[in-house]
């Protein structure tokens, strides 16, 4: 079937998510999710339960990166990243790259 879409993934993450919090075995809770009306398959199963264990930052968690030194956009070299612009909004892989780089800092 393929990866979950994040609405499908975070219903079941909040109706599964309760019996990790119960305690109950990885099998136990895979066991649930296997019975769920939606049919979900084998890689399904470990996406949703993979959510449930590893949550991830919530909403408003996540750390904030600004710009202190001035670079190009990789996508579109005419788009100059100024200093003090946020870009928070970029893929954990480039962050590392920048924060390497010296071009953005961890916001206050």
């Amino acid at each position: 079937m393929g990866k979950l879409h994040h609405t499908v993934r975070k219903a079941a993450v909040k109706s599964y998510g309760p019996l990790h919090e119960e305690g109950k075995s990885a099998d136990e809770i895979k066991t649930a999710i296997a019975a769920d009306e939606k049919g979900f398959d084998a890689d399904q199963i470990n996406e949703i339960y993979e959510a449930i264990v590893n949550p991830g930052p919530k909403e408003g968690d996540s750390p904030s990166y600004s710009v202190v030194s001035e670079f190009r956009d990789i996508d579109d070299f005419d788009k100059v990243h100024k200093p003090g612009d946020d870009v928070s909004h970029f893929d954990k892989d480039r962050i590392a790259v920048l924060l390497d780089r010296g071009h953005i800092e961890l916001a206050d």
